[in-house]
């Protein structure tokens, strides 16, 4: 695999440890990952809120199991926001998923790892034909990550993002009668999902991207006006790190599409 891009906008955003404490509990409102435990693991996020997600990635991963979750948001993020070319995208994603079924086997009790399984796999899924993928029973796998990881953590709001995205996905291309009775997909678990989502992440400009996201999947042009103000809301907010800034620049560039 070929090295990595930087981020656009690593130069703006110069973290050191200080200020990622100080900073921890906005900059994680959407994955509830507890504070780092060691100076190393912050430095690996200190890495990851820069922008700097190769070197995020490689420092998480030296650390072995108890760097695993900065690695994989590092790589994700990475993957969803900053890698132009689909292969290389299904690769990292894959990679994440690989990894992140590893980290529950060893720690089942640690939500992230189960929420990088589902979240790795649901883009995995989309990035594969979609006949592949309910071959391969995908599907079934994907929520049962992700619910898991809001049992153990009814505030990931990113685990209720993507929940809802799945589900809405599963209506979108299956139908809501086949939805419901094959993959327990609905939709008002769907709004109900976006909604918690929000209101545990409401200046959250990933949430609000992926929440518009959703709801488009699920109804379309029926939502267009909600899912455009959610875009708005996302593009006039100031971004708190990097991988902010790269989110609420992704949603200035939906809304002049």
């Amino acid at each position: 695999m070929t090295a990595w891009l930087p981020c656009p906008y690593a130069a703006d955003y110069r973290f050191d440890g200080e200020r990622v404490r100080a900073q921890w509990s906005a900059l994680h409102a959407v994955d509830d990952e507890p504070p780092p435990d060691s100076d190393a693991l912050l430095q690996a996020w200190v890495l990851f809120h820069s922008g700097q997600f190769e070197q995020a990635t490689d420092a998480g991963l030296a650390l072995g199991i108890d760097g695993l979750s900065v690695a994989n948001r590092a790589t994700a993020a990475y993957a969803a926001l900053v890698e132009p070319h689909e292969p290389t995208r299904i690769e990292l994603f894959r990679r994440v998923h690989a990894r992140a079924c590893a980290h529950a086997a060893q720690r089942p009790q640690q939500p992230s790892a189960w929420y990088w399984q589902g979240d790795a796999l649901a883009r995995y899924a989309n990035g594969i034909h979609v006949a592949r993928a309910r071959a391969q029973g995908l599907g079934p796998q994907v929520r049962a990550a992700l619910e898991a990881t809001l049992a153990l953590d009814p505030n990931h709001a990113y685990a209720h993002v993507a929940l809802a995205t799945f589900q809405a996905s599963v209506i979108d291309k299956v139908g809501p009668l086949v939805g419901a009775m094959t993959y327990g997909a609905h939709a008002a678990a769907v709004h109900r999902h976006l909604d918690h989502a929000q209101r545990l992440a409401p200046d959250s400009p990933a949430v609000l991207h992926e929440c518009a996201n959703a709801l488009l999947l699920l109804e379309g042009e029926a939502r267009l006006a909600e899912a455009t103000r959610l875009l708005e809301h996302a593009a006039r907010l100031t971004a708190r790190d990097a991988v902010e800034r790269l989110w609420v620049e992704l949603a200035r560039a939906r809304l002049t599409l």
